[in-house]
């Protein structure tokens, strides 16, 4: 048996920071990532450096921003900018050790591999069935006729649903299935392992063992504050503003929900490692690779340069260089995991490593990097990107559109609710942070977003439409099942049947169908997308009257 260190990565979808029991947040059901904090180093400032899938998970990748790999946002018809670059997984691979990844990567293409020697894909929405391994195994199990696979995306993509799938078969009971078989028949060769869950990224789709388990606890309310420019002149009911405050606690409770069926699976992996003596040879870095706003300050989803979205839980166990039940409140972001892996395992990096802008966490490492700030930015250059600087105290935003800024003090308003901006512009600190977020720019951001004068540019003023940032996307309405088992003229008829199975049960899901949201032009968008795709219009008008 080789004695090398073993490396697990468990990167959940879309998960904040406040979302694990054990680091202060008593509404949260995670005994499992309870002990694994107790056994760990708990990085409670923890940032995904930009709020996205594909960024953050490139990020990661590379240890380097999205100049590098060319992510700026998502874009799956696009390829990462140059395969030459090292990436985590072809280090460790050349390295001798035998690699996968095990659910989701958001990789385009979806296996192209970047070093892993074997891939077992989960993703959101595979194109096609047999590119898919939890895609292929539910037509094993009889569940082929499913068309989503991971909740009701369409009108639905944040209403509290019931699963498709039963919890044997069920995407988070597959991971640890998948996961664990692997490490059964790995016959203790050295490992690097990548472990991804879907969830609790929406839509937010629960098998009925689960169902409820958040029914009367006193959980987290949402952050109640106006929305600001470029978000404050849209309709508040594509926020969903006209939702009851119970419609939106269901909401939460769903959310909250998929994070402790995520608990329970990693429990079972760790278990496993530990009944086959492999635990603490083994370094477990929990993380996410980005948050959610769930309703904060009256938005939905990611992109946003808020705590709720850039600030992920990130702990590692390995109890040989990290000590166990210890909180390091320095800021780290995904970019240190590269550099961290290597300097575990005694590995070099193949490259020029002052290109890589993350640096190890390891004790005994000579730092460099400044903890004390943090950088985090958004979307390729046009009038929807942003950059972030803070410090331990204060937040700087700058806005590509009109060149809007906002100012936070983290101190005493960690809610974000008060944009002092007014008060702070020309002072030492608001210079010294948003120079941080300039000089950032010119070196890891987009071309062009610097201009002549060393200074952002800026986009006209362009207020943003409901649909950009709040509840009801209008790209949601275009995500259906892209690979058939039975004819077009069929699917429409299927997918009625889907929608109607997951919000039957009201107590649930907390509304209605016929009262989820009936805008005429969502409407309208919803039926133009699902026939646009070959499926036999679904008439949702009449549906959902």
């Amino acid at each position: 048996m080789d004695n090398k260190p073993n490396v697990m990565i468990i990167c959940t979808d879309q998960q904040r920071y406040d979302t694990i029991h054990e680091l202060g947040y008593d509404y949260m059901i995670t005994p499992n990532l309870d002990e694994l904090c107790k056994e760990g180093c708990s990085y409670v400032n923890a940032h995904t450096h930009n709020p996205v899938c594909m960024p953050a998970r490139h990020d990661l990748l590379l240890g380097m921003p999205a100049r590098a790999h060319g992510y700026f946002a998502n874009n799956e018809i696009q390829s990462i900018k140059d395969y030459s670059l090292p990436t985590l997984s072809r280090i460790f691979s050349d390295a001798g050790y035998r690699t996968a990844a095990i659910g989701k990567m958001h990789f385009s293409p979806s296996r192209a591999h970047h070093g892993y020697n074997e891939l077992y894909l989960m993703e959101e929405l595979p194109k096609h069935r047999y590119d898919d391994q939890y895609a292929t195994y539910l037509k094993d199990v009889g569940l082929e006729e499913v068309q989503n696979l991971h909740g009701v995306r369409p009108h639905l993509y944040h209403t509290p649903q019931q699963s498709q799938v039963p919890l044997p078969h069920y995407e988070t009971s597959w991971v640890k299935d998948t996961t664990i078989e692997w490490l059964d028949n790995n016959d203790r060769d050295p490992f690097f392992l990548f472990v991804g869950y879907i969830k609790p990224h929406p839509p937010w789709d629960i098998p009925k063992e689960y169902q409820g388990i958040y029914k009367g606890k006193d959980i987290k309310k949402a952050i109640n504050a106006p929305r600001l420019f470029p978000n404050n002149k849209a309709s508040g009911s594509w926020f969903g503003d006209d939702d009851s405050e119970e419609q939106k606690r269901k909401i939460r409770e769903a959310y909250f929900t998929t994070i402790t069926m995520i608990d329970n699976s990693i429990g079972e992996i760790i278990t496993y490692l530990r009944k086959s003596g492999q635990l603490d040879n083994t370094m477990i870095i929990f993380t996410s690779d980005h948050g959610e706003m769930l309703q904060d300050k009256g938005y939905y989803s990611k992109q946003m340069p808020y705590d709720s979205s850039v600030r992920v839980p990130f702990v590692i166990r390995y109890p040989e260089l990290f000590k166990a039940n210890t909180r390091n409140e320095d800021f780290v972001d995904l970019m240190d995991i590269l550099p961290t892996c290597l300097d575990v395992c005694s590995l070099e990096y193949p490259g020029d490593i002052d290109n890589l802008y993350g640096e190890s966490l390891c004790n005994e490492t000579i730092k460099s990097k400044n903890r004390e700030e943090i950088i985090c930015a958004c979307e390729f250059l046009n009038d929807t990107r942003w950059v972030m600087s803070r410090n331990k105290r204060y937040k700087y935003i700058y806005r590509y559109n009109d060149g809007f800024e906002e100012f936070y003090d983290m101190k005493l308003d960690p809610c974000e609710a008060h944009n002092i901006i007014s008060d702070y512009k020309g002072s030492k600190v608001y210079k010294a942070l948003r120079k941080k977020a300039c000089d950032y720019e010119a070196n890891w951001g987009p071309e062009g977003a610097i201009g002549e004068d060393g200074d952002f540019i800026k986009f006209p003023k362009r207020y943003n439409d409901g649909w950009e940032y709040g509840k009801y996307h209008l790209w949601s309405n275009s995500q259906t099942q892209r690979f058939y088992t039975y004819g077009k003229d069929k699917c429409g008829k299927q997918l009625h049947k889907e929608i109607y199975h997951s919000i039957a049960n009201e107590k649930l899901s907390g509304t209605k169908l016929n009262e989820v949201f009936n805008d005429p032009y969502w409407i309208e968008d919803l039926e133009t997308n699902v026939t646009r795709y070959g499926v036999k219009s679904c008439d949702f008008y009449n549906m959902f009257k």
